[in-house]
């Protein structure tokens, strides 16, 4: 199964299985217990989110070198659904997507022929969801150990450290319509940490990360160009992702969705080498039989 880390357009110019509780480490725990109960967790979500849709807010900033701004922002405004199939007829371990319709870009009515959206989400119309990692058929790509104590918001948390340990390997493909843009998809070469609830078995928060620096080799065709590098390199991917539960009425359900999320990406050699991305998740709807849509409460 290929689950790619991301996908960023860039322009171009010049022994482990196991969770801890937040008191000392407990051996005793059935660390295996805690994934498969996580894991169903995760099925019953992507089953109810179905339903759902919200708007999701990214705001991009390029960033200097000191990692303080450095000229103008991006705001995109999506509607977002989720995509789920677990019966699909498919070699692959079953994933689920979160589907975009871009409303608003800076405010605006998003523009076909627009030149800055090279590393902004018009350029993905779906992407993984991470949670898809604790899925039964996709564990087996993992390796889980304990990790230390923690705890969010006060409360103890149990917190299973991951890694994607498969050799790195990267797909570069230049945007359809747009000859100064290309995208990349990077697979393997990933470690993070879910902190979960030990009443729930809910994932409250994700960290993702690249274990080392990825070479990105570009297409021939791009590379000749004047004053183009041809090879950059991958620094840095961190994300971070917050949960919260969200209560529906109508009938009553309480749903643990993604709240916000941030990322900070570093590539030496493209032409947005720092980028900091922060995304906000708001205005859940659900939809029921006869095509009510409930909010939730603000």
């Amino acid at each position: 199964m290929r689950r790619p880390v991301f996908r960023a357009a860039l322009a171009i110019a010049a022994g482990w299985t196991a969770a801890v509780a937040a008191q000392p480490r407990d051996t005793t725990i059935d660390l295996a217990s805690v994934l498969h109960r996580a894991g169903q967790k995760v099925e019953e979500f992507f089953a109810r989110a179905q339903s759902l849709v919200c708007i999701e807010t990214v705001r991009l900033q390029p960033l200097g070198s000191g990692l303080t701004p450095d000229g103008f922002g991006r705001t995109v405004e999506s509607e977002l659904r989720l995509s789920w199939d677990p019966f699909a007829a498919s070699d692959e371990p079953p994933e689920a997507r979160t589907l975009r319709q871009v409303l608003k870009v800076n405010g605006h009515a998003p523009r076909k022929n627009d030149r800055d959206n090279c590393t902004s989400p018009e350029q993905q119309s779906s992407e993984t969801q991470p949670l898809s990692m604790l899925l039964p058929e996709q564990r087996r790509d993992y390796t889980f150990r304990l990790g230390s104590p923690a705890k969010i918001d006060g409360r103890p948390m149990l917190v299973v450290e991951y890694r994607l340990p498969r050799p790195v390997t990267v797909d570069v493909k230049e945007i359809e319509g747009k000859e100064d843009c290309i995208s990349y998809d990077v697979d393997g070469g990933l470690r993070g940490k879910l902190w979960i609830d030990p009443d729930t078995y809910e994932v409250l928060r994700l960290d993702e990360g690249l274990t080392g620096l990825v070479d990105i080799t570009l297409p021939r065709k791009v590379a000749r160009r004047p004053g183009v590098n041809d090879r950059w390199v991958l620094e840095r991917m961190d994300t971070s992702i917050r949960f919260k539960p969200f209560t529906f009425k109508d009938p009553d359900e309480t749903l643990m969705l993604p709240v916000s999320s941030s990322s900070l990406r570093i590539t030496h050699g493209a032409g947005t080498p720092r980028l900091r991305t922060s995304v906000e998740y708001a205005g859940y709807r659900r939809f029921l039989t006869g095509g009510r849509v409930v909010p939730s409460p603000p």
